[in-house]
This record gives structure tokens, C-alpha cells and sequence, in this order.
């Protein structure tokens, strides 16, 4: 049985699928919950594959779902899945590989970039409330741009800031081969020199906090900073300090430790802040598509074939119908 299963705000995104589904032939049950414990919900016991949205699921999720087969996440993220553990029930792990999620993505974090550098928030505040006129913007032009990961939404930028005539750093965790237009350097390296700093790589108990108090010391002082990626990857107490000292002289802000944002978030005062709600890569376009991948890695998998976006990609026995 298809079971989809994500936070009420997903809502309209999971009834989407299952819409799509049921067009295809197949039926699934939609769960729009609060709860954060996939054990909640006994039924899920029957699920041979499993679309889930930002719930957790690990070995003793999986050990209530004897029947599960294959895991689908709609999104481009797929963090809340234990990936290691699916491949060792050879459970196909698939998520949202979406060219329009990735182009969007990319689109919108170099967005953020120039509204940090050219001060858009204080630039509107200052005709919307009067004040001291905004001095000291800057182009991109010239400035050394560093960004942590190399996956498919980095690829997608730097194809667009090479034309922008920027320095363009990255450090990945992975092997790489050089690339014309960008220089692959270490973490250390690319605190200390970048202008600006892009957070573009996924969250695992091996990075959570990697941005620490230790890191923020290294960098330059007034550093822009983005994070479009995941809240975990930054200690946010010590970021604060950095935001309100000017070590970071402003920061553009996608995701958070606890989403959402908490209304009482001392970020939230911080006027060197532009704060979006996880979502300010959320084309139309990329809405559009979404369901519609998602339910092609279903049927695929029901077809007893490994989809493109199979994050686990060893396993040799995908679901069978």
C-alpha cells in the first residue's frame, strides 16, 4: 500500500501526489500531521512504498514497516532518512532530483548574495522610514565568493557567477577533479578569504554545528553570510554573537535549527539579518514539478526499477508490484 506522510503545511503538496496517483491508477492514504514520530500511526505497518516529508525515519521506523520497499522524499532533501540504514534492508532511498529545484535554488541564493552586498534591507528602510542615508555597497564584481559543498545547486551557481567576474572558492568532504573558473581549496582557506560565504551542502551528524564559533573567529570581519542549505550546519548562538559584534556583518537566512522560525528568535531584532521561511526557492516552477517527479519514482519503483535520484543506488532488489 502507498502511504504519504508529511506536516500539515505540506498539505496541498501530498494531496497533489496522491491526485496524481490515483490518475495513474493507484491509490495512496495521506497523512497531514504534527506529530514528528512515524510510530504514531499504525496503519503505516501495510506501506510497501513510503513518501515521507521532514519525519524521521530510521531502524525503528522501518522495523514497524516489514512491508516497506522504497522511500520516496518529494523534495530535493532527504535528511530525515536514515539512507544507511534503508541500504542494509535494501530499501531504495529516492528523493526530488528536480532541475528546476536545483535552477531555483541557485537563482535565489545568488539573489540573496546581492541583497546582502548591496544592503537592500537598509536601502528600503531608509525611504521607507527616512534616516541616515545607506553608504557602502558593493559589487560582486571583485569579491571571492566561497561556498561549502559542491553538489548539484553549487554546479548551478557557479555556472552563474562566472560570468559575474567573482573568485569563486569551494570545499566539499569529497574528492573532486578541478574545474575552469573555481579553485577547490580547504575549509580553513575558504573562511579566511571569502567576501562571502554560501552554505550549500546537506546535514549529517558529522557537520551539524559546523559552523561554530571556532570557524566564524576565521573569517573575515564583516563577512557576508548565506545559508540556503540546512539550519543545523550553524551554531546559532554563536552566530548571533558574530551577527551583533560585526565578525559577520550580515547574514541572509533560508532555514533554521527550529523551523518555523520561533517568533521570539533573537534574529528576528537583528536589522543585519534578511530572514525567508524555508522557502525562498519555491518557484512556480518548481511547485509545478515537484509532484510530478515524485510520482514518477513511485511508479518506477513499483515497475521493480531503481529511478535516477536513488540515493542508494547499490541496492540489487527494488520493489516488486
Amino acid at each position: 500500500m502507498l502511504f504519504i506522510i508529511g506536516p500539515t503545511r505540506a498539505g496541498p503538496l501530498m494531496k497533489k501526489i496522491a491526485s496524481l496517483l490515483e490518475d495513474a491508477g493507484r491509490s495512496a492514504a495521506v497523512i497531514a500531521t504534527e506529530s514528528q514520530d512515524l510510530l504514531d500511526f499504525p496503519e503505516l505497518a501495510q506501506a510497501t512504498v513510503l513518501v515521507c516529508l521532514m519525519i524521521p525515519c530510521g531502524a525503528r521506523e522501518m522495523d514497524a514497516m516489514p512491508a516497506l520497499r522504497g522511500i520516496v522524499s518529494p523534495l530535493l532533501g532527504y535528511d530525515w532518512i536514515d539512507v544507511e540504514e534503508a541500504a542494509r534492508r535494501s530499501i531504495p532511498v529516492v528523493n526530488g532530483e528536480i532541475r528546476e529545484s536545483r535552477e531555483s535554488m541557485a537563482e535565489a541564493t545568488i539573489m540573496l548574495v546581492l541583497a546582502l552586498l548591496y544592503r537592500l534591507r537598509e536601502t528600503e528602510a531608509e525611504l521607507r522610514a527616512g534616516g541616515e542615508r545607506v553608504q557602502h555597497r558593493n559589487m560582486l564584481k571583485g569579491r571571492t565568493v566561497g561556498i561549502v559543498g559542491y553538489g548539484g545547486i553549487t554546479r548551478e551557481i557557479v555556472q552563474r557567477l562566472k560570468g559575474w567576474q567573482a573568485t569563486i572558492l569551494v570545499h566539499t568532504r569529497g574528492a573532486q577533479e578541478n574545474e575552469d573558473g573555481i579553485s577547490l581549496v580547504s575549509s580553513d582557506h575558504l573562511l579566511a578569504a571569502s567576501d562571502v560565504v554560501l552554505l550549500m551542502t546537506r546535514l549529517d551528524d558529522g557537520n551539524r554545528h559546523w559552523l561554530d564559533r571556532g570557524r566564524l573567529q576565521l573569517m573575515k570581519r564583516g563577512v557576508l553570510l548565506v545559508n540556503t542549505a540546512r539550519g543545523g550546519l550553524v551554531d546559532e548562538d554563536a552566530l548571533l554573537e558574530a551577527l551583533q559584534s560585526g565578525q559577520v556583518g550580515a547574514a541572509a537566512l533560508d532555514v533554521f535549527e527550529t523551523e518555523p522560525l520561533p517568533t521570539s528568535h533573537p534574529f528576528r531584532q537583528l536589522s543585519n539579518v534578511i530572514l525567508t521561511p524555508h522557502s525562498v526557492g519555491h518557484t512556480v516552477q518548481t511547485i509545478e514539478q515537484i509532484p510530478r517527479t515524485a510520482v514518477a519514482n513511485i511508479l518506477a519503483l513499483l515497475d521493480g526499477k531503481l529511478p535516477e535520484s536513488c540515493k542508494n543506488k547499490s541496492l540489487l532488489t527494488p520493489v516488486k508490484d
